[in-house]
């Protein structure tokens, strides 16, 4: 079963879904009662500039609130930016989340593939450099890259933004799975933020927040923030999404506690799906990439099991799946039906 994205089940009943990478800690109770004390706003227009939550996330990200756009999740922003200043030539990885390509296209961006290699695990390495001239408008990254969950080394994020700084490249960094990271910041390109930089940030996975849609975008100016928030529709977050938010940024030890248990769960899924039989490629994510063998998610899902098919993902072919790190018994039922299916 191939899908565009993770998550979507459709019809289909009683699944355990491991196609979408969704903290299976659920939403903080601080989250579902903002929600829940704002249903009031629902018959009013929100806040468009987001103040109150920009001006909270101002203070959590250490940047003036004018640095910062909030959208309908972090693919809302994808398209803002890439509509804000229609590059017509630019760079993305592959394998990579398809939502920047997919965008690019509604542009008519010419669009160059850094092919990233399997013999590397799909590592970013400096062989991307001597792609970056003056003839490149934009670049997006990922970090942890989706679907392999790899970070990018920070010297090579220096460099990439160097690179861009000298060319005028826009250089858009997603990193909407950094807060499942053990020491996130030492991985983050805020450490190397230039003019030109533009961070990507969601709650919808960290904070499962899927169906409230919330992201944000850190940029190096107020020039690039401002172009961003006059792209794209006038009201893009809801009411109810601002008041998840501003409870969201309080939620410390929510977070502390999701990177434990998110590293603790990888390693031992990591290891079980190995001793299984399949190539199960290194990431610090909340989800893992392996390589099986063809009809492999059709199979799982006969036993209520859906996990994510990536063969519409360039760069990749049939046999490669991602699953999200979910709770210990529901990783067990994964492996279980694995076994099932791989070795009788």
């Amino acid at each position: 079963m191939i899908q565009q994205h993770g998550g979507n089940i459709g019809q289909l009943r009683d699944i355990l879904d491991f196609s979408a990478n969704i903290n299976p800690l659920g939403a903080p109770e601080s989250v579902k009662r903002a929600i829940a004390e704002s249903i009031d706003c629902a018959e009013k227009y929100p806040d468009p500039y987001c103040a109150e939550l920009r001006g909270k996330l101002a203070v959590h990200e250490n940047i003036s609130a004018e640095n910062i756009v909030c959208g309908n999740g972090a693919d809302d922003l994808i398209f803002r930016i890439v509509h804000a200043f229609k590059p017509k030539k630019a760079m993305v990885c592959a394998p990579t989340f398809t939502e920047y390509s997919r965008a690019l296209a509604e542009v008519g961006c010419e669009v160059l593939e850094h092919i990233l290699a399997e013999s590397r695990d799909f590592e970013l390495g400096e062989d991307i450099l001597p792609k970056f001239d003056s003839s490149l408008d934009m670049c997006f990254i990922c970090t942890p890259n989706n679907p392999s969950g790899r970070l990018a080394a920070p010297e090579i994020l220096a460099n990439i933004a160097e690179k861009c700084r000298d060319n005028n490249v826009i250089l858009v960094c997603d990193e909407c799975f950094m807060g499942f990271v053990e020491d996130s910041e030492s991985y983050s390109l805020r450490q190397f933020m230039n003019w030109n930089c533009i961070i990507l940030k969601a709650f919808t996975k960290l904070f499962a927040m899927a169906g409230i849609r919330l992201g944000y975008a850190v940029c190096g100016s107020s020039h690039i923030s401002e172009r961003i928030q006059q792209s794209g529709q006038f009201w893009s977050v809801s009411a109810l999404a601002q008041e998840a938010g501003i409870a969201a940024l309080d939620e410390t030890d929510y977070v502390r506690k999701t990177v434990r248990y998110i590293t603790e769960k990888r390693r031992f899924l990591a290891a079980e799906l190995s001793k299984i039989g399949v190539n199960v490629y290194s990431g610090t994510a909340n989800f893992l990439l392996f390589k099986s063998r063809t009809g492999l998610a059709e199979e799982l899902l006969s036993q209520g099991i859906l996990i994510r098919d990536c063969t519409n993902f360039s760069g990749l072919t049939e046999g490669f799946y991602r699953v999200a790190v979910r709770t210990h018994e529901e990783n067990i039922r994964l492996i279980t039906a694995l076994r099932r299916c791989l070795n009788g």
